[in-house]
């Protein structure tokens, strides 16, 4: 099969069907009408929840927000409910009086944050038909670690619900947090902006979401994170996700599939998102837990002030309850119309590479790079080893140690890369490419500035076909123990 079919079969497979909108009854329930006062010093609690209920047993409809400041802590939320905030509307979360986190007996497989939902702002569990549309919902007085009793630490936390909708929504402050969404289907968050907070928006163990025309910034950690985690007790598969046209700035990953990753993680789609700034990847792929994660496509992707462009790993860390774990897998990855510039390494490490770095006995399989141009800082000195360095502390630390100025890649197979440019804004002394345990190695018209002695370091490839590449000349080699260009 040829890497153009085999993109086209994964463009198809990736034709995500229309996600389902939640449709609501006429009816309305203002909730100044159940005694919320809006002036952001007395606790409108109380009376949001009363509204919300009142809606939901009549039948459903809408909880409408005037203009005013909502101070509230764990708003309950439920069916058929559509909570429609004025434009000067705010829900800001109170100091205290948050529901307690509800027992898990799972809480030992991912960090608290995951495994706890009612100590959140605005929670629900088992809905069908949600919207939140408009207005401000800030995590005033929300914290960024585990929330202590009484305390929150989530804007939005949603389980097992479907029909779920989030439009036109500003959060000048998050949390942990602004959504955990898990084992949720029907998904979509439209036009929502993200100011500050340690997570933005993490889809977990979800299928068939849209996140577009989002802007997140100011974030800690993951902007936009694709998880699946053990918290409900279960593996739970994620599938026929889409974001596109996101603006994205992140302290850490910009967009990031794991690390959690139990269940398996497959037809997802990135398309025209512009990435200002990501102190880890810029692009972050890891099967952790033991999931498959597969049909996976980036198009049309912007990239400046990235540590690393590009980040695929596989590792074994197996944190699960499920009985049958075993190593997960990476597979059928496709990156295109990828640019990255003003490359920018975080605080104590250089910039990194871009990273596929797969197990021996689970290879990262079939990744296509095609029209990718990454400029990257250089400064690099002359590698003393051709492996990687022992992880210490966070691998990305060790990753930014690589051998490689461009791209490193160990245990894979089926890599391909077309049209791809690499250079420097310093010289390099590492090779542009090294590829180490690498199963059919694809080169169609590179284009690498040479800064050092070697443009290209290959050891144990099998199956090498490098062409159109000048001043590199034509190769079509099956078996090659060690090669340097």
């Amino acid at each position: 099969m040829t890497h153009r079919l085999l993109l086209l079969i994964l463009a198809a497979a990736l034709r995500v069907s229309a996600v389902e909108i939640p449709t609501f009854s006429p009816a309305e329930f203002n909730v100044r009408d159940f005694g919320a006062r809006g002036n952001g010093r007395n606790n409108d609690t109380g009376p949001i929840n009363a509204a919300i209920e009142k809606c939901s047993s009549s039948g459903g409809g809408t909880v409408l927000f005037p203009a005013g400041v909502y101070s509230a802590a764990s708003i309950h939320l439920r069916s058929n409910v559509r909570l429609l905030l004025d434009p000067e509307a705010v829900i800001a979360a109170a100091a205290d009086g948050y529901d307690q986190p509800e027992p898990n007996p799972f809480d030992l497989f991912q960090d608290f944050g995951h495994s706890h939902f009612h100590n959140a702002l605005l929670w629900g569990e088992n809905i069908e038909n949600l919207a939140i549309i408009g207005g401000r919902i800030d995590g005033t007085h929300l914290v960024e670690d585990d929330a202590a009793p009484g305390k929150g630490d989530k804007i939005i936390a949603l389980k097992s619900s479907r029909r779920l909708l989030f439009q036109n929504i500003v959060h000048r402050k998050g949390a942990h947090f602004v959504y955990l969404l898990n084992d949720c289907d029907q998904v979509t968050i439209d036009h929502v902006a993200i100011q500050q907070s340690r997570d933005g928006i993490n889809v977990v163990s979800c299928r068939d979401v849209a996140v577009r025309d989002c802007n997140i910034t100011g974030c800690g950690d993951d902007a936009i994170a694709l998880k699946s985690d053990y918290a409900l007790g279960r593996k739970i598969a994620s599938a026929n996700i889409t974001v596109t046209d996101c603006h994205l700035e992140s302290a850490a990953n910009a967009m990031q599939i794991g690390s959690e990753t139990v269940g398996d993680i497959r037809d997802v789609s990135f398309s025209r998102i512009g990435i200002a700034r990501a102190g880890k990847g810029a692009i972050g792929i890891t099967s952790a837990d033991g999931a498959i994660v597969e049909n996976i496509r980036y198009s049309e992707i912007t990239v400046r002030k990235a540590a690393c462009p590009i980040f695929i790993h596989v590792t074994t860390r197996l944190r699960s309850g499920d009985a049958n774990r075993h190593i997960g897998a990476i597979r059928h990855i496709a990156i295109s119309d990828l640019t990255s510039t003003d490359s920018k390494p975080p605080r104590d490490v250089p910039v990194s590479p871009a990273i596929i770095v797969g197990k021996a006995e689970s290879p990262v399989d079939n990744v296509t790079l095609q029209n990718v141009s990454v400029v990257s800082a250089g400064g690099g000195t002359k590698p003393v080893k051709w492996t990687l360095p022992e992880p210490r502390g966070h691998p990305h630390k060790a990753f930014a140690y690589a051998p490689a100025a461009a791209l490193f890649v160990s245990d894979a197979r089926g890599l391909r890369l077309e049209n791809v440019h690499f250079s420097y804004e310093r010289g390099d002394a590492r090779p542009s490419l090294v590829a180490i345990n690498v199963d059919r190695l694809e080169v169609e018209r590179l284009r690498a500035q040479k800064t050092g002695t070697e443009t290209m370091h290959l050891q144990r490839v099998n199956k090498l076909l490098l062409r159109d590449s000048a001043p590199l000349l034509d190769q079509n080699v099956e078996e090659i123990n060690e090669l340097a260009f």
